[in-house]
């Protein structure tokens, strides 16, 4: 398990350098606590999550994501 649980953790890997992330955990909590629906939900949590913490660093796309929108 990588630590990956938010959409703030994803832009700080890909800040860090990444090229992908994996998220394990949270989707087996997903799936057994909402089956089908349950993943799609935190889908599109994860989702506005990273949505909201770009726009809380001025990027505008995941190529605009960069050190600076963590420090």
């Amino acid at each position: 398990d990588c630590g990956i649980r938010s959409g703030a953790d994803v832009l700080k890997a890909i800040a860090l350098g990444a090229d992908a992330v994996i998220i394990a955990r949270p989707f087996v909590t997903a799936v057994y606590g909402g089956e089908h629906e349950g993943v799609l939900a935190y889908i599109d949590k994860i989702g506005s999550e990273l949505k909201d913490a770009m726009a809380m660093c001025g990027a505008a796309s995941i190529s605009e994501i960069t050190r600076d929108c963590i420090r």
